[in-house]
C-alpha cells in the first residue's frame, strides 16, 4: 500500500509538471501494482489514466490501446460507470482520427450506458459529441437533433458553459444546412450566456459568425430591399465585433473584420467606402506579416479601384 501511494504521489507531481514521460512510466508501474493484488477496479482506473497521459502527450493510437484495456478489466468488473466514461472517451478519440464508424459505435454505447445509469450530465456530453461526428461527417439531418437533445440538457441543468457551447455547435450544424436564420438565433443566444460568463474572446467569435451569416443572407437575397437590410445588419455585428477585438488587442482578427467590411460595403455599393477599409485592412495584414492575407486585400482593392477610376 506504501508503494502504491508513492506512486501515485510521483503521477499527481508529474502530471501538474506536464512531465508526461515521468508519470506514464509510473503508471505502468501502478497498473503492474494492481494487476498483482488481483484489483481488477484499480487496473481499470490506472489503465483509464495512461490512456489519458497517452492522449495528452499527442499519441492517440496508444491512448486507444490502453483505454481498450481498461474497458476490458472494467466489463470484468462490471462496472458501469467507468465503462460510461471510458467508451465515451474513447469516442472523442476515435473521432479526431476521424474513425468515424467507430467513434459513432462507442458514443451510442455510452450514451445507453449514461441513460441505464441516470447520468444527465455524461449523455449530454456524450449527446454533443456524437452531434460532432455528423457534423464532420457534413451530415446536419443526423447531428442537429443530437445538439438539440444536448442542449435541453444543458438548461434543464442550468450548465451555463455547456449551453452556449452546444448552443455554438447547434448553430454551425444550421449553417452547413444552409439555414442561416436559425443559426443567427442559436449563436444570438450563447453571445448572451458568454457575455454573463465573462468570456469575451467567445463573444467576439460568435458576434462575427453572425456577421458573416447575415452577409451571405444579403448575397443571397434576390430582393434589394431585404438583401439592403441584411447587409445593414451584418454591418452592425461587425461593428460590435471589431470594438471587441480592439479591446481584447486581437490584431488579426481585427483586420479580418475590417476586410468583411470592405466585402459587404462591396456587396452593397458603397464602393469608395469600401475602398477604404480594404485599404486599412492590407495595411494591417502587411504590419502583422501576414502575407496571403494581405496579398488576398491588395488584389480586391486593385480590382475595386480599377473598376471606380473606369466609372470616374
Amino acid at each position: 500500500m506504501d508503494k502504491q501511494i508513492e506512486l501515485l504521489r510521483a503521477i499527481r507531481e508529474s502530471l501538474q509538471a506536464n512531465d508526461y514521460p515521468r508519470a506514464i512510466a509510473n503508471l505502468e508501474k501502478v497498473v503492474e501494482l494492481a494487476r498483482k493484488n488481483g484489483d481488477t477496479s484499480a487496473m481499470s482506473r490506472h489503465l483509464g489514466n495512461l490512456a489519458l497521459t497517452y492522449y495528452r502527450l499527442g499519441n492517440p493510437e496508444q491512448a486507444l490501446i490502453h483505454f481498450n484495456a481498461a474497458l476490458d478489466q472494467a466489463r470484468k468488473d462490471n462496472d458501469r460507470m467507468t465503462q460510461n466514461g471510458l467508451l465515451g472517451n474513447m469516442g472523442n478519440i476515435l473521432r479526431e482520427v476521424k474513425r468515424y464508424d467507430d467513434a459513432i459505435k462507442h458514443l451510442n454505447e455510452a450514451l445507453l450506458i449514461a441513460q441505464e445509469l441516470g447520468d444527465s450530465r455524461g449523455r449530454g456530453i456524450w449527446l454533443s459529441n456524437l452531434g460532432l461526428v455528423y457534423d464532420d461527417l457534413r451530415k446536419p439531418q443526423e447531428s442537429i437533433p443530437l445538439h438539440e437533445k444536448a442542449v435541453k440538457l444543458a438548461r434543464q441543468m442550468q450548465d451555463k458553459p455547456s449551453l452556449a457551447s452546444r448552443l455554438g455547435n447547434l448553430g454551425n450544424s444550421y449553417v452547413v444546412k444552409g439555414d442561416y436564420v436559425q443559426a443567427t438565433e442559436n449563436f444570438k443566444e450563447s453571445i448572451v450566456l458568454y457575455d454573463e460568463l465573462g468570456r469575451k474572446p467567445e463573444v467576439a467569435l460568435r458576434v462575427g459568425i453572425i456577421g458573416n451569416l447575415y452577409a451571405e443572407m444579403g448575397r443571397n437575397e434576390s430582393d434589394g430591399e431585404i438583401a439592403f437590410k441584411r447587409f445593414h445588419e451584418s454591418l452592425d455585428y461587425y461593428g460590435r465585433a471589431m470594438t471587441l477585438t480592439q479591446e481584447l488587442g486581437d490584431k488579426a482578427s481585427e483586420a479580418e473584420v475590417v476586410r468583411s467590411i470592405g466585402h459587404v460595403l462591396v456587396d452593397a455599393g458603397q464602393l469608395d467606402d469600401a475602398a477604404q477599409y480594404l485599404d486599412v485592412a492590407q495595411q494591417m495584414f502587411d504590419a502583422l506579416g501576414l502575407k496571403k492575407q494581405a496579398a488576398s486585400s491588395r488584389k480586391t482593392l486593385k480590382r475595386l479601384i480599377k473598376f471606380l477610376e473606369q466609372e470616374a
